[in-house]
């Protein structure tokens, strides 16, 4: 039996008890959840996953994602691919851009994509690479961490993590306040995904 099946299997055998996580008390949540992280670390402890509990599909979905670490993406393509037909459930790989209507939260954070800005930023040796740096009106250095690690999540749900991560070659973060919109030519978060295809084509 392979590793990825082993999991499967696992799952398999305790797949009742997720099919209801919304109907359940948090201690008994919390539990089941963890029990899923540590059999999905077993087979790679670089994975992580998000399980959708929609009370008003019959389908639930589970994401297996490597928080955009490329070095583990074929892990999680392997075991997306190996998992068995299951009638409740739909195995996905990464995490799918969710378009632009949202607002994260992180560590404090609020970070609304339709209220950030980018500029595109050209690299003159290497033309086809993409790099933003995006503008953020709260932006401060001493945070810079929490903001560029705010801004992996919003990039995630506006492009879908495997996009995000092989896409986009750069990017850095600053103060809006620093810029004109119209004269330095920033352009809405929101456009982003069309000047990501605009850019590949030309």
């Amino acid at each position: 039996m392979s590793n990825e099946e082993r999991f499967w299997q696992w799952f398999i055998d305790n797949q009742f008890e997720y099919l209801y996580l919304n109907d359940i008390d948090t201690q008994k949540k919390e539990f089941l959840l963890e029990n899923f992280l540590n059999s999905l670390h077993e087979y790679c402890d670089h994975l992580y996953f998000q399980i959708s509990n929609d009370p008003h599909s019959d389908i639930k979905e589970i994401i297996i994602s490597a928080e955009g670490d490329t070095k583990y993406f074929e892990k999680v393509e392997r075991l997306v691919n190996a998992a068995p037909f299951m009638k409740e459930w739909k195995v996905i790989a990464f995490k799918q851009p969710m378009g632009v209507s949202f607002v994260t939260e992180y560590e404090g954070l609020l970070l609304n994509p339709k209220e950030i800005w980018f500029l595109p930023l050209n690299n003159a040796k290497q033309p086809t690479m993409i790099g933003v740096r995006i503008c953020i009106k709260d932006y401060t250095p001493q945070n810079e961490n929490k903001f560029k690690n705010g801004m992996y999540q919003v990039l995630d749900h506006i492009l879908g993590e495997k996009a995000r991560a092989t896409l986009i070659d750069y990017f850095d973060i600053d103060n809006l306040s620093k810029y004109d919109i119209k004269k330095d030519g920033l352009i809405e978060l929101v456009e982003l995904p069309e000047y990501i295809k605009w850019k590949k084509a030309s």
